[in-house]
């Protein structure tokens, strides 16, 4: 028990390190945007404005700015909501002000650089939203708090109902307006919201789902564990049911051999059957979680300002991170009950704690691949190709966004089988010796 409580300080104190080294990286990224002299990014966006218009400095107008926010939370969440919400509304109180003071000392410290060609201007603003990405990723991997902006878009979303990226686009917006119109009054110019303002706000976010995967091992840091391990083994083994999780390439065969070991083990089998379920326990559609499960959004514009890249996956309100958040959720609850084959759906990596489970992937080339998505996928053959290609790729960035690892990489699995080499016959017999030897 003293065991237990000294690594839990020692977590806290981790976290709490990461955080205000987040605080920190965040102010500098800020400053160094500011310093591009193509405007700042649309939440500094007032308090820089008024800062170029009276003697007050950024980081004292960001902090008043931010208590403005906090007193909009309180009206948008209600006597009920505050008393529920209390602990992360006070929370925002300290947050705000070491945010600000290290707002005022990025800008002292970025004082001297003050860029006149464009495109260094350019570059300096991409620096810049490199640093405040990094800041951000370490703020949601220290998992402290959030500050105040995320806070009031979230609560804005909750109150209102509507889809996040929607309020999201409405408070930057806002924000990029109103700074607009204030440095017209003040000085009947705009000064502070240029290109830069929008660039910000358009990279910020996909550089933070590029930066954030490589910083995952840092959770395992903070927990005192090694992400890095498929499985670690602890509790009770005996009384723990046999797990197989199958990864596959496209057209490698996964869910046809999950069927066939399933039924040769005598043991439940999940695959599509896993999307009726997580509809029956979420808010999604069987339509919406088919079309979106295991994939990262396309869209260029959806990634850059439709995802709530600022908040930990499991108090995100994007939409795709809700559905990773109830996929695993059942995923770790039918591991426990019972014996099971479940394929894909990063089973992996979601049960990589839990003792008794074999991970497996499937593999092929491609003449393999195209030819069992011809003739078991009715997939035309001309397009089988491509569609494999497209379907992998989305696997291993699915995989990468929310794991942190590398899809099909062998030190993640147990056994790996090329599918074009071994039949499924054969594989299925070398997986239930392993599992007959597990059982008894």
């Amino acid at each position: 028990m003293e065991e237990k409580r000294r690594k839990s300080k020692v977590e806290l104190f981790r976290r709490y390190l990461i955080f205000g080294i987040s605080l920190l990286v965040i102010a500098l990224g800020i400053s160094i945007i500011t310093r591009s002299d193509l405007g700042t990014s649309p939440i500094t966006s007032v308090p820089y404005v008024a800062s170029l218009n009276t003697p007050f400095s950024l980081g004292t107008y960001f902090f008043f700015f931010t208590i403005f926010l906090i007193i909009l939370q309180v009206i948008m969440l209600g006597k009920k909501g505050v008393m529920e919400r209390k602990v992360e509304l006070l929370m925002q109180f300290p947050v705000a002000f070491v945010l600000s003071v290290f707002t005022d000392f990025g800008m002292w410290i970025t004082a001297a650089w003050m860029p006149e060609l464009y495109y260094v201007k350019i570059v300096s603003l991409v620096v810049g939203c490199l640093v405040l990405a990094l800041g951000i990723c370490l703020e949601v991997i220290a998992d402290v708090t959030m500050i105040s902006a995320e806070y009031t878009i979230q609560f804005a979303t909750m109150r209102l109902k509507k889809d996040f990226g929607t309020i999201k686009i409405c408070f930057d917006v806002s924000l990029v307006l109103l700074a607009a119109l204030g440095s017209w009054l003040f000085s009947g110019q705009i000064d502070g919201v240029r290109e830069g303002t929008i660039i910000a706000a358009l990279i910020t976010g996909p550089f933070v789902r590029m930066i954030m995967p490589r910083l995952l091992f840092l959770r395992g840091w903070l927990s005192g564990t090694q992400e890095n391990n498929v499985q670690i083994i602890s509790g009770d083994v005996e009384n723990q049911p046999l797990v197989i999780t199958i990864s596959r390439e496209y057209g490698s065969g996964g869910h046809k051999l999950g069927e066939m070991l399933a039924k040769e083990l005598g043991i439940a089998f999940y695959d599509r059957e896993l999307i009726t379920i997580v509809a029956g326990e979420s808010n999604f559609s069987e339509e919406f979680i088919s079309k979106n499960e295991q994939r990262i959004p396309s869209s260029l514009l959806y990634q850059m300002i439709m995802q709530d890249y600022e908040a930990p996956l499991d108090k995100s309100l994007s939409a795709d991170d809700a559905l990773f958040v109830a996929q695993s959720r059942v995923i770790r609850r039918i591991s426990s009950e019972g014996p099971c084959v479940i394929v894909g759906r990063c089973a992996d990596y979601i049960l990589k704690d839990r003792p008794n489970t074999v991970n497996v992937f499937l593999y092929a080339d491609m003449p393999h691949k195209v030819k069992r998505a011809v003739a078991e996928y009715g997939i035309a053959e001309e397009r089988a190709a491509s569609v494999i290609a497209d379907t992998d790729r989305s696997r291993k960035e699915h995989c990468l966004q929310y794991t942190g690892r590398q899809w099909g990489d062998s030190r993640n699995y147990n056994a790996s089988f090329d599918t074009g080499v071994f039949s499924l016959e054969q594989i299925v017999a070398f997986l239930k010796n392993i599992s007959d030897n597990k059982r008894n």
